[in-house]
């Protein structure tokens, strides 16, 4: 049992102390319980805790904001005398078990977190004198399990190989969010991809413009140019930012003085924007824009006749103009892709020379090794790497990717002497 308390000096006088305990339990179930003989350990275990969060300063009274060395002006967001702590609290259970002397072991958990009085910034009427206000409002739901499997199937003097899988996967619901506020928007890069918290939704939710459609689904192109319509000005959700799950291999192999490693890990699902994606295709540079360049393009789709019905569309377009317009940076249809990925994470092979060689240096044992991170990417994402993100403002922005570099291979070798 633990208890903790904060005394925030970013927070207003009267709300800036804040509470918060935990409390954790296991039980050993093989001294509890006649288990049958082949189990080796048995552990389950429960926690509950508490954890308080402030915010950063000078969000409780009214600040002149530095633009230049010597110039101020008036803050764009309303302060909050107001403001209290945010609190999560969350609650998890778990069990572990070793079966056939350690030779195979399941650790299985599940979570569940509640974040309170989250501290938002949500939009105010520019007449008010400020764009945006500081308040205490929101309660998200996160859970998710996370597994774990290892294993030993070969154990002897010469050759021993173990290996361990990893899987896990989270869910953050939004409940609640300020009061007449339907979502709030998290990231939006320009009006192209928004990713957005919305009553009712998932944190990631990713939403943008598309195609106008007709009722049977079909784009809508321009009868005079053969170009698609402007853009459905409704955005529509198209993904969210983070994975379905994710989950990692890793393997051992040791054969006398010869040492092996692999990890293999990866993604299914998750979406993201590619500007990459929207710059090679309106360049011309991918394959999918091969099509049409000797003689134009039909668009698949239909054009709207004046009095109300669908028709084939007919018209053709310049193959550069019909790229352009169909992978427009503002059109999220085109440009947002599954992020899912297999990764060979690391390779590593190690060789223990035989310690006679410098025994008389009281060297106890040396060993040398080549080694390789990040080595193979094998996904469908069209930018290079879906596990980049974007760098934004220092931090990584899951879910949209902005003309990123390729991602480093890196490859080295150890040598290493035990005394």
């Amino acid at each position: 049992v633990t208890g903790r308390n904060d005394w925030s000096s970013t927070l207003p006088f009267k709300n800036n102390s804040f509470f918060y305990p935990s409390f954790s339990s296991s039980f050993i179930l093989d001294e509890i319980f006649n288990l049958p003989a082949y189990f080796t350990f048995a552990k389950a275990r429960a926690s509950w805790a508490q954890v308080g969060n402030d915010t950063r300063p000078y969000q409780t009274a009214r600040y002149y904001d530095r633009i230049y060395s010597n110039s101020f002006t008036n803050p764009a967001q309303l302060f909050n005398a107001e403001l209290k702590p945010e609190i999560t609290s969350s609650y998890e259970f778990g069990l572990d078990l070793r079966m056939l002397k350690n030779r195979l072991g399941f650790d299985v958990a599940y979570y569940n977190n509640q974040s309170r009085n989250q501290i938002l910034s949500i939009p105010l009427d520019p007449v008010t004198g400020f764009s945006t206000a500081l308040i205490n409002a929101g309660l998200i739901n996160s859970k998710g399990w996370e597994v774990k499997l290892s294993g030993k199937p070969i154990s002897n003097n010469k050759f021993t190989w173990n290996t361990t899988l990893l899987w896990s996967r989270n869910r953050s619901y939004v409940k609640e969010l300020a009061e007449g506020i339907s979502n709030q928007i998290i990231y939006q890069h320009n009006s192209n991809v928004l990713i957005e918290a919305r009553v009712g939704g998932l944190m990631g939710d990713m939403y943008g413009r598309g195609f106008k459609r007709s009722p049977d689904g079909q784009i809508i192109y321009n009868s005079s140019n053969g170009l698609p319509a402007p853009l459905d000005p409704v955005a529509k959700k198209w993904g969210n930012a983070f994975a379905d799950w994710k989950g990692s291999v890793s393997n051992e192999l040791s054969y006398k003085n010869i040492r092996f490693s692999a990890l293999i890990d990866g993604q299914m699902g998750g979406s993201m924007y590619s500007q990459t994606n929207h710059k090679n295709n309106t360049l011309g540079k991918t394959r999918v824009t091969l099509p049409g360049r000797e003689g134009g393009i039909i668009g698949p789709g239909v054009v709207r006749k004046s009095d109300g019905t669908f028709v084939p569309n007919t018209v053709k377009a310049a193959a550069s103009a019909y790229y352009d317009n169909y992978y427009q940076i503002s059109n999220a249809e085109t440009n947002i892709f599954d992020a899912s990925f297999l990764k060979i994470r690391e390779l590593r092979l190690e060789f223990s020379l035989p310690s006679t060689l410098l025994k008389k240096f009281g060297v106890q044992r040396t060993s040398i090794a080549v080694w390789g991170r990040d080595l193979f990417n094998f996904t469908k994402f069209p930018g290079f790497d879906p596990e980049g993100g974007n760098l934004n403002n220092g931090t990584l922005t899951p879910g949209v990717e902005l003309a990123q570099f390729p991602s480093n291979r890196t490859m080295g070798t150890n040598l290493t002497f035990k005394f």
